[in-house]
Protein backbone atom coordinates (compact mmCIF):
# COMPACT_ATOMS: atom_id res chain seq x y z
CA UNK A 1 0.00 0.00 0.00
CA UNK A 2 1.72 3.39 -0.88
CA UNK A 3 2.38 5.93 1.82
CA UNK A 4 0.63 9.26 1.11
CA UNK A 5 3.24 12.01 0.08
CA UNK A 6 1.84 14.42 2.77
CA UNK A 7 2.38 11.39 5.26
CA UNK A 8 6.06 11.43 3.96
CA UNK A 9 6.91 14.67 4.24
CA UNK A 10 5.40 15.13 7.96
CA UNK A 11 7.68 12.16 8.64
CA UNK A 12 10.88 13.88 7.13
CA UNK A 13 9.74 16.94 8.93
CA UNK A 14 9.98 14.77 12.34
CA UNK A 15 13.09 13.36 11.36
CA UNK A 16 14.71 16.66 10.43
CA UNK A 17 12.90 18.60 13.63
CA UNK A 18 14.70 15.76 15.68
CA UNK A 19 17.98 16.05 14.40
CA UNK A 20 18.20 20.08 14.93
CA UNK A 21 17.25 19.16 18.76
CA UNK A 22 19.50 17.13 19.26
CA UNK A 23 22.25 19.48 17.51
CA UNK A 24 20.68 21.89 19.81
CA UNK A 25 20.74 19.98 23.10
CA UNK A 26 24.75 18.91 22.60
CA UNK A 27 24.98 23.10 21.82
CA UNK A 28 23.35 23.53 25.20
CA UNK A 29 24.79 20.23 26.87
CA UNK A 30 28.72 21.88 26.32
CA UNK A 31 27.59 25.30 26.89
CA UNK A 32 26.32 24.18 30.23
CA UNK A 33 29.26 22.07 30.90
CA UNK A 34 31.33 25.35 29.94
CA UNK A 35 29.48 27.09 32.18
CA UNK A 36 29.92 24.76 35.31
CA UNK A 37 33.30 24.64 34.61
CA UNK A 38 34.03 28.44 34.50
CA UNK A 39 31.59 28.51 37.91
CA UNK A 40 33.46 26.36 39.60
CA UNK A 41 36.77 27.74 38.57
CA UNK A 42 35.48 31.18 39.84
CA UNK A 43 34.84 29.76 43.37
CA UNK A 44 37.92 27.95 43.84
CA UNK A 45 40.36 30.82 42.86
CA UNK A 46 37.89 32.77 45.05
CA UNK A 47 38.66 30.31 47.80
CA UNK A 48 42.18 29.96 47.62
CA UNK A 49 42.79 34.29 47.74
CA UNK A 50 40.49 34.40 50.29
CA UNK A 51 42.85 31.00 52.08
CA UNK A 52 46.20 33.05 51.33
CA UNK A 53 44.56 36.68 52.39
CA UNK A 54 43.73 34.90 56.18
CA UNK A 55 46.86 33.58 56.17
CA UNK A 56 49.00 36.72 55.49
CA UNK A 57 46.94 38.52 58.01
CA UNK A 58 47.75 35.80 60.72
CA UNK A 59 51.46 36.22 59.86
CA UNK A 60 51.18 40.24 60.10
CA UNK A 61 49.51 39.09 63.83
CA UNK A 62 52.75 37.01 64.43
CA UNK A 63 54.99 39.51 63.13
CA UNK A 64 53.57 42.06 65.45
CA UNK A 65 54.16 40.27 68.45
CA UNK A 66 56.76 38.26 67.69
CA UNK A 67 59.30 40.29 65.81
CA UNK A 68 58.39 44.03 66.58
CA UNK A 69 61.85 44.95 67.33
CA UNK A 70 62.85 44.55 64.18
CA UNK A 71 60.57 47.47 63.50
CA UNK A 72 60.32 51.63 64.26
CA UNK A 73 57.55 52.50 66.64
CA UNK A 74 56.42 55.11 64.66
CA UNK A 75 55.45 52.65 61.67
CA UNK A 76 55.44 49.34 62.80
CA UNK A 77 51.93 48.38 62.17
CA UNK A 78 51.75 49.82 58.36
CA UNK A 79 55.05 48.94 57.48
CA UNK A 80 53.91 44.62 58.46
CA UNK A 81 51.08 45.04 57.07
CA UNK A 82 52.34 46.91 53.87
CA UNK A 83 54.61 43.72 53.62
CA UNK A 84 52.65 41.19 54.62
CA UNK A 85 49.96 41.62 52.11
CA UNK A 86 52.07 43.00 48.80
CA UNK A 87 50.89 41.04 45.76
CA UNK A 88 52.70 40.96 42.57
CA UNK A 89 51.78 42.54 39.32
CA UNK A 90 50.85 39.11 37.98
CA UNK A 91 48.38 37.69 40.68
CA UNK A 92 47.02 41.35 40.58
CA UNK A 93 45.95 41.13 37.29
CA UNK A 94 45.01 36.74 37.50
CA UNK A 95 42.58 38.27 40.51
CA UNK A 96 41.28 41.03 38.16
CA UNK A 97 40.47 38.21 35.50
CA UNK A 98 38.75 36.43 37.85
CA UNK A 99 36.70 38.85 39.39
CA UNK A 100 35.84 40.28 35.60
CA UNK A 101 34.90 36.56 34.61
CA UNK A 102 32.93 36.06 38.22
CA UNK A 103 30.59 39.28 36.89
CA UNK A 104 30.09 37.93 33.10
CA UNK A 105 28.54 34.69 34.73
CA UNK A 106 26.43 36.81 37.21
CA UNK A 107 25.47 38.74 34.18
CA UNK A 108 24.53 35.64 32.22
CA UNK A 109 22.65 33.56 34.85
CA UNK A 110 21.72 36.26 37.06
CA UNK A 111 22.33 34.61 40.31
CA UNK A 112 25.73 36.41 42.18
CA UNK A 113 25.21 32.73 44.12
CA UNK A 114 26.54 30.49 41.08
CA UNK A 115 30.20 32.57 41.99
CA UNK A 116 29.89 32.45 45.73
CA UNK A 117 32.09 29.76 47.36
CA UNK A 118 29.33 27.45 49.24
CA UNK A 119 30.80 26.45 52.38
CA UNK A 120 31.97 22.97 51.11
CA UNK A 121 34.80 25.11 49.14
CA UNK A 122 35.58 27.58 52.56
CA UNK A 123 35.86 24.43 54.41
CA UNK A 124 39.10 23.26 51.90
CA UNK A 125 40.55 26.59 53.29
CA UNK A 126 42.66 24.41 56.34
CA UNK A 127 43.94 22.35 53.03
CA UNK A 128 45.77 25.33 51.56
CA UNK A 129 47.36 26.67 54.41
CA UNK A 130 48.98 23.03 55.03
CA UNK A 131 50.35 22.64 51.85
CA UNK A 132 50.78 26.41 50.57
CA UNK A 133 54.64 25.53 50.14
CA UNK A 134 54.67 22.27 48.56
CA UNK A 135 55.94 23.60 45.62
CA UNK A 136 59.27 24.74 47.35
CA UNK A 137 62.60 23.26 46.34
CA UNK A 138 65.92 24.30 45.80
CA UNK A 139 65.26 25.05 42.37
CA UNK A 140 63.06 27.86 44.05
CA UNK A 141 66.25 29.21 45.72
CA UNK A 142 67.53 28.83 42.49
CA UNK A 143 65.15 30.85 40.84
CA UNK A 144 65.25 33.76 43.74
CA UNK A 145 69.03 33.87 43.22
CA UNK A 146 68.49 35.27 39.86
CA UNK A 147 65.73 37.88 40.56
CA UNK A 148 67.24 41.12 40.50
CA UNK A 149 66.52 42.34 43.91
CA UNK A 150 69.61 42.98 45.09
CA UNK A 151 68.90 41.05 48.61
CA UNK A 152 70.45 37.68 47.67
CA UNK A 153 74.26 36.68 48.64
CA UNK A 154 75.61 37.17 45.39
CA UNK A 155 74.38 40.44 44.28
CA UNK A 156 75.38 41.67 47.63
CA UNK A 157 79.38 40.87 47.37
CA UNK A 158 78.88 41.90 44.34
CA UNK A 159 77.65 45.36 45.08
CA UNK A 160 79.88 45.71 48.17
CA UNK A 161 82.92 44.73 45.74
CA UNK A 162 81.98 47.44 43.40
CA UNK A 163 80.67 50.27 45.71
CA UNK A 164 83.60 49.98 48.95
CA UNK A 165 86.66 48.71 46.04
CA UNK A 166 86.21 48.99 42.38
CA UNK A 167 84.34 52.59 42.26
CA UNK A 168 86.75 53.95 44.28
CA UNK A 169 89.92 53.03 42.80
CA UNK A 170 89.19 52.90 39.13
CA UNK A 171 87.57 56.32 38.18
CA UNK A 172 90.37 59.53 37.37
CA UNK A 173 90.16 61.70 40.40
CA UNK A 174 93.61 63.76 41.24
CA UNK A 175 95.56 62.13 38.27
CA UNK A 176 95.05 58.89 40.61
CA UNK A 177 92.84 56.70 38.18
CA UNK A 178 93.90 53.08 37.42
CA UNK A 179 94.36 54.02 33.74
CA UNK A 180 96.96 57.62 34.83
CA UNK A 181 98.99 54.96 37.38
CA UNK A 182 99.03 52.01 34.23
CA UNK A 183 100.21 54.69 32.00
CA UNK A 184 103.03 56.22 34.57
CA UNK A 185 103.99 52.57 34.80
CA UNK A 186 104.55 52.23 31.69
CA UNK A 187 106.62 55.34 30.90
CA UNK A 188 108.85 54.61 33.88
CA UNK A 189 109.53 51.09 33.20
CA UNK A 190 109.48 51.41 29.57
CA UNK A 191 107.32 48.78 29.20
CA UNK A 192 103.74 48.34 27.59
CA UNK A 193 100.58 46.58 28.87
CA UNK A 194 98.64 44.02 27.17
CA UNK A 195 95.38 45.98 28.16
CA UNK A 196 94.95 49.51 29.19
CA UNK A 197 92.43 47.95 32.50
CA UNK A 198 92.54 46.33 35.47
CA UNK A 199 91.59 42.50 35.24
CA UNK A 200 89.79 40.89 37.46
CA UNK A 201 89.55 36.58 37.42
CA UNK A 202 86.85 35.29 38.21
CA UNK A 203 87.23 31.40 38.26
CA UNK A 204 84.04 28.96 39.08
CA UNK A 205 85.81 27.61 41.30
CA UNK A 206 85.91 30.80 42.81
CA UNK A 207 89.91 30.19 44.31
CA UNK A 208 92.91 32.53 43.63
CA UNK A 209 96.38 32.14 44.77
CA UNK A 210 97.80 34.87 46.49
CA UNK A 211 100.37 34.73 43.37
CA UNK A 212 98.72 33.78 40.58
CA UNK A 213 100.45 30.96 39.08
CA UNK A 214 101.25 29.83 35.35
CA UNK A 215 104.57 29.42 33.25
CA UNK A 216 103.98 32.42 31.49
CA UNK A 217 103.68 34.87 34.11
CA UNK A 218 106.34 36.00 36.24
CA UNK A 219 105.22 38.87 39.12
CA UNK A 220 106.39 42.53 38.41
CA UNK A 221 106.63 45.25 40.75
CA UNK A 222 102.84 46.61 41.75
CA UNK A 223 101.42 49.95 40.87
CA UNK A 224 101.51 52.52 42.68
CA UNK A 225 99.78 52.52 45.97
CA UNK A 226 96.65 54.64 45.80
CA UNK A 227 95.24 55.57 50.19
CA UNK A 228 91.83 56.79 50.08
CA UNK A 229 89.93 57.92 53.44
CA UNK A 230 87.13 55.47 53.82
CA UNK A 231 85.29 55.51 56.48
CA UNK A 232 87.49 57.41 58.89
CA UNK A 233 90.28 55.41 57.96
CA UNK A 234 93.32 56.26 55.41
CA UNK A 235 93.27 52.74 53.35
CA UNK A 236 95.88 51.69 51.09
CA UNK A 237 94.77 50.24 47.83
CA UNK A 238 97.44 48.40 45.70
CA UNK A 239 97.26 46.43 42.13
CA UNK A 240 99.60 43.48 41.31
CA UNK A 241 101.63 43.71 37.94
CA UNK A 242 102.51 40.29 36.16
CA UNK A 243 104.97 39.93 32.97
CA UNK A 244 103.74 37.71 30.34
CA UNK A 245 107.32 35.84 30.21
CA UNK A 246 106.16 34.66 26.25
CA UNK A 247 106.52 37.57 23.90
CA UNK A 248 103.54 38.48 21.38
CA UNK A 249 104.93 39.90 18.26
CA UNK A 250 108.19 40.20 19.16
CA UNK A 251 107.15 42.19 22.36
CA UNK A 252 106.66 41.23 26.37
CA UNK A 253 103.29 42.54 27.12
CA UNK A 254 102.36 43.34 31.35
CA UNK A 255 98.91 42.92 32.44
CA UNK A 256 97.45 44.45 35.89
CA UNK A 257 95.25 41.87 37.62
CA UNK A 258 93.80 40.40 40.04
CA UNK A 259 91.03 37.93 41.44
CA UNK A 260 88.03 38.59 42.79
CA UNK A 261 88.59 38.97 47.04
CA UNK A 262 84.81 38.24 47.54
CA UNK A 263 84.44 35.03 45.74
CA UNK A 264 87.70 34.16 47.52
CA UNK A 265 86.23 34.88 51.03
CA UNK A 266 82.60 33.04 49.88
CA UNK A 267 84.87 29.86 48.98
CA UNK A 268 87.18 30.00 52.18
CA UNK A 269 82.92 30.15 54.05
CA UNK A 270 81.89 27.18 52.26
CA UNK A 271 85.43 25.39 53.47
CA UNK A 272 84.02 26.33 57.11
CA UNK A 273 81.65 24.76 59.46
CA UNK A 274 81.29 27.81 60.98
CA UNK A 275 79.15 29.52 58.16
CA UNK A 276 78.69 26.62 55.36
CA UNK A 277 75.09 25.27 54.71
CA UNK A 278 74.22 23.14 52.36
CA UNK A 279 72.11 25.24 50.84
CA UNK A 280 75.63 27.49 49.98
CA UNK A 281 77.45 24.10 48.48
CA UNK A 282 74.34 22.92 46.70
CA UNK A 283 73.89 26.45 44.99
CA UNK A 284 77.40 27.87 44.67
CA UNK A 285 77.35 27.80 40.86
CA UNK A 286 74.23 30.03 40.88
CA UNK A 287 76.08 32.38 43.16
CA UNK A 288 79.27 32.63 41.09
CA UNK A 289 77.32 33.65 37.98
CA UNK A 290 75.23 35.60 39.84
CA UNK A 291 78.16 37.52 40.95
CA UNK A 292 79.22 37.76 37.86
CA UNK A 293 76.44 39.25 36.04
CA UNK A 294 75.41 41.58 38.84
CA UNK A 295 78.94 43.16 39.20
CA UNK A 296 79.16 43.30 35.20
CA UNK A 297 75.83 45.45 35.39
CA UNK A 298 77.16 47.75 37.92
CA UNK A 299 80.66 48.19 36.28
CA UNK A 300 78.72 49.36 32.75
CA UNK A 301 76.08 51.05 33.96
CA UNK A 302 78.35 53.33 36.12
CA UNK A 303 80.37 55.23 33.60
CA UNK A 304 83.47 56.05 35.83
CA UNK A 305 84.00 52.31 36.00
CA UNK A 306 82.78 50.72 32.23
CA UNK A 307 86.07 51.38 30.42
CA UNK A 308 88.23 50.75 33.29
CA UNK A 309 88.18 46.76 34.08
CA UNK A 310 87.67 44.03 32.18
CA UNK A 311 86.30 40.50 34.21
CA UNK A 312 87.78 37.59 33.38
CA UNK A 313 84.98 35.03 34.25
CA UNK A 314 86.41 31.11 33.26
CA UNK A 315 85.86 27.85 34.28
CA UNK A 316 88.97 26.62 36.44
CA UNK A 317 89.11 23.16 34.42
CA UNK A 318 89.24 22.44 30.69
CA UNK A 319 87.28 19.41 29.73
CA UNK A 320 89.87 17.13 30.50
CA UNK A 321 90.03 18.29 34.65
CA UNK A 322 93.18 19.86 34.18
CA UNK A 323 93.64 23.46 35.50
CA UNK A 324 93.41 26.16 32.89
CA UNK A 325 96.12 28.04 32.30
CA UNK A 326 95.95 31.87 33.05
CA UNK A 327 98.41 33.32 30.90
CA UNK A 328 96.65 31.57 28.26
CA UNK A 329 93.45 33.46 29.15
CA UNK A 330 95.69 36.57 29.02
CA UNK A 331 96.78 36.09 25.72
CA UNK A 332 93.29 35.61 24.08
CA UNK A 333 91.75 38.07 26.06
CA UNK A 334 94.52 40.67 24.62
CA UNK A 335 93.74 39.60 21.09
CA UNK A 336 90.50 39.49 21.23
CA UNK A 337 90.55 42.93 22.62
CA UNK A 338 92.46 43.97 19.85
CA UNK A 339 90.34 43.02 17.40
CA UNK A 340 87.61 44.73 18.76
CA UNK A 341 89.68 48.42 19.16
CA UNK A 342 90.58 47.41 15.19
CA UNK A 343 87.08 46.62 14.26
CA UNK A 344 85.97 50.21 15.94
CA UNK A 345 89.05 52.09 14.56
CA UNK A 346 87.92 50.51 10.88
CA UNK A 347 83.90 51.61 11.83
CA UNK A 348 85.13 54.80 12.12
CA UNK A 349 87.22 55.30 9.08
CA UNK A 350 84.25 54.62 7.09
CA UNK A 351 81.92 57.47 8.86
Amino acid sequence: MAVPKNSQYNQDEEVANGAVRTVKSRKWYYLKMLGDYADVSIRVAATVFLADFLLRLFRCAVEYIRYSRYYLPEDRLWTILRRGCTYESKHVYLAMAFVIAGLSRISVTGDFRVVIPTALYLAQIPMYWFFFDLSRSTLTYSHWIREDHGLDYAAGMASNYFHGYLKLVLPESNNDGIKHRMAVYEAENNITFGVDRLIILIPDEMFVNKVLESPLLQKAKPLETRHLNRAGVYRPFKHDVYRLTKMINGKTYYFAMEGATPMLSFFDSMQSNLSATWQMKELQREIWLKFCKHLKDLIKTWPETRNEVDLLVYNAHDGNGDLVDIGDLLIAHMKNQTKVIDKMLTIDKKY
